[in-house]
């Protein structure tokens, strides 16, 4: 399964996170920046998926594709955190250029995620 080609395709993203003491949330996420095989970029604000990543570095990543029921699964290990420098203002004019200005605004954090496992959205 070529994960990077799905990930070109127009779909919806879904990063879900737990807290320290397990409770879960899932927020709407854009595509990871891949930066190599096994090394992903998101962009986040201040929010709740950041707050569950300092407390436990874990995350599942989903990406559906439109109508077809078809994407993949990604598991993932926080491995840093910049606030700063050219990475997080590659993602605020990524979201710029999609139209979402005020969120481009609040994105405060490039995280990289080293990418652990990348499952079919069905099965595995």
């Amino acid at each position: 399964m070529d994960f990077k080609k799905i990930l070109q395709k127009e779909g919806i993203g879904i990063m879900g996170t737990a807290d320290r003491k397990g409770r879960v949330n899932l927020a709407i996420y854009s595509p990871p920046i891949l930066i190599s095989h096994d090394i992903a970029v998101f962009g986040a604000t201040r929010r709740k998926t950041y707050q569950n990543l300092k407390e436990n570095p874990y995350a599942m990543f989903m990406y559906i594709l439109d109508k077809r029921w078809e994407g993949i699964r990604m598991e993932l290990e926080l491995i840093k955190v910049e606030t700063e420098g050219d990475m997080i203002k590659k993602i605020k004019e990524n979201f710029k250029s999609m139209g979402y200005h005020g969120l481009a605004k609040e994105i405060a954090f490039a995280l990289y995620f080293k990418i652990v496992n990348v499952f079919p959205l069905k099965g595995r």
